[in-house]
């Protein structure tokens, strides 16, 4: 079985309906004009947070969400036919993001949370909207604006609260089944656990989420083994549990000195990669104290704390040890390698034996008392994983022209767009302007109608007047910036009828 907790997808809103020309032709009705209708709504693409998802592997059979289209215009004053929206479900927790700039768009925190990811855009008009008194018989429609396009990367930031860390072959696997009850494989050789384990543990008053991660080995921060693949949600929960095998004796105190390195080596990678536009400083630095016997571990990006983490040592397979005194020696020794590598003393240890539930109570009474303590950890979702602002409203507002003959007239000699010999008294522009974009895209360009039409309203818009203060003139090319995401850029000669 696969866990699917990270998806790529290209989403795409598709094109409304194109306006209608058509004239009405009935008998005895002279005159009849304009009787087209508008093109009507496409469909645009919501993701919408579901709790009874627990993966994303509907999305990963998906390489894209493609929008159905509105019908086209009709004649005789008929509208398109109308489109659905469509809705995908996800988990709960799923952080939406840009798959090329990584910026994060969206995060989906509640059951019924919807998300609008492409956006079908506005119909097309009907000729009877572009009729005068001079043009009465407009011989032109508006297309349906193009819909949004985006390859996005859908990650499912999983909640829990206590994780078991540790090497393969340690018994993580033992011990969620005995606590919660799961049937998670287990089996003598090394990474028996592909996919995180979850299961609910109950215990007193509490109930809690445990989950075992594949086992780590040395390296696993920088992508070795299966761990890394995991790693990232160990950040989510409030305890992480390092297990250890008793068997192991000393190779188990290496096996702790790895584990600490690796996870702080990911910690910051990590929080550097995915944190990094929120922080004021990316000099992360790990602090370690002891609360209650409890080691707490602090992660400070300068001197702003980051976030908090508790950590216990279990050492599971006492059963394999019969002798007391080396139970004792082990203890001693831990407890001294504990002081080396966190710096700190006293602090609890905990002894089971993963087939025997008794020996867990302490552990399980430790986790409950943990549980109901407040930790510094919300700021890491709440202000370092959310969008810095809202970004399906977010909107270009500057407009600017930019002389970019330098860098374009050759690949419009190169595209046959013009001729060697037309291009010497040429100038080439990069324009942003939503309004003259939108009729660049929507308006039939070849129709003489409507290419009087644009300039009309470039010049009622004072458009022209714009372009012309700075410094752009009829016969000079404008390279017109796309206000649709996932659309090309487009170039239009500008006319001598400005």
């Amino acid at each position: 079985m696969r866990f699917y907790d990270k998806v790529k997808v290209r989403v795409i809103g598709w094109y409304w309906g194109n306006g209608c020309v058509s004239w009405r032709r009935e008998k005895y009705i002279a005159y009849g004009g304009p009787d087209g209708w508008d093109g009507w709504k496409g469909w645009s693409v919501y993701f919408v947070g579901d709790e009874g998802e627990s993966s994303l592997l509907n999305l990963h059979y998906q390489k894209q969400i493609k929008a159905k289209r509105g019908e086209h215009w009709k004649g005789s004053q008929q509208y398109g036919e109308n489109a659905p929206d469509v809705f995908v479900k996800v988990p709960v927790w799923t952080v939406i993001k840009d798959a090329k700039t990584w910026e994060i768009l969206w995060m989906i925190k509640k059951h019924w949370e919807k998300v609008l990811v492409a956006k079908g855009w506005r119909w097309g008009w009907w000729n009877m909207h572009f009729a005068t008194p001079t043009r009465q018989f407009p011989s032109f429609a508006m297309a349906g604006e193009p819909g949004e396009q985006r390859d996005i990367e859908a990650e499912l930031q999983l909640i829990w609260d206590v994780t078991l860390i540790g090497f393969p072959s340690v018994g993580k696997s033992s011990i969620i089944n005995t606590l919660a009850n799961t049937k998670a494989k287990v089996a003598d050789y090394h990474f028996t656990t592909l996919v995180p384990n979850l299961g609910v543990v109950k215990h007193k008053w509490k109930n809690f989420v445990l989950v075992d991660v594949p086992g780590l080995i040395e390296w696993a921060g920088s992508g070795k083994g299966l761990g890394n693949e995991f790693l990232r949600h160990i950040l989510k929960s409030k305890v992480w549990t390092f297990v250890l095998d008793v068997s192991r004796f000393e190779d188990s105190f290496k096996e702790l000195e790895i584990l600490k390195k690796e996870i702080e080596f990911y910690v910051t990678e990590e929080v550097r990669r995915e944190f990094g536009r929120g922080l004021k400083s990316d000099n992360l630095k790990f602090e370690y104290e002891v609360e209650d016997w409890v080691v707490k571990m602090k992660v400070y990006a300068g001197e702003s704390l980051l976030f908090e983490k508790y950590i216990l040592f279990l050492v599971n397979k006492v059963d394999l040890v019969q002798d007391e005194e080396i139970l004792q020696e082990y203890k001693k020794q831990l407890e001294e390698e504990i002081s080396r590598l966190f710096g700190v003393k006293n602090v609890k240890i905990f002894f089971v034996n993963a087939g025997n539930q008794k020996a867990f109570e302490d552990f399980l009474n430790e986790i409950v008392k943990l549980l109901d303590k407040k930790l510094n950890q919300d700021a890491l979702l709440d202000e370092y994983l959310m969008p810095k602002e809202d970004f399906a409203t977010k909107e270009e507002t500057t407009n600017y022209v930019k002389n970019i003959t330098d860098e374009e007239i050759n690949k419009l000699i190169q595209e046959w767009y013009l001729e060697p010999d037309e291009a010497e008294n040429v100038q080439v522009w990069e324009v942003y302007n939503p309004k003259l974009a939108y009729y660049t895209w929507i308006l039939p360009w070849g129709n003489k109608e409507a290419e009087m039409f644009f300039y009309e309203v470039m010049n009622s818009e004072w458009i022209s007047s714009w372009l012309e203060n700075n410094w752009v003139f009829p016969g000079d090319i404008i390279k017109v910036k796309s206000p649709y995401p996932g659309q090309e850029d487009r170039y239009l000669m500008w006319g001598n009828n400005t």
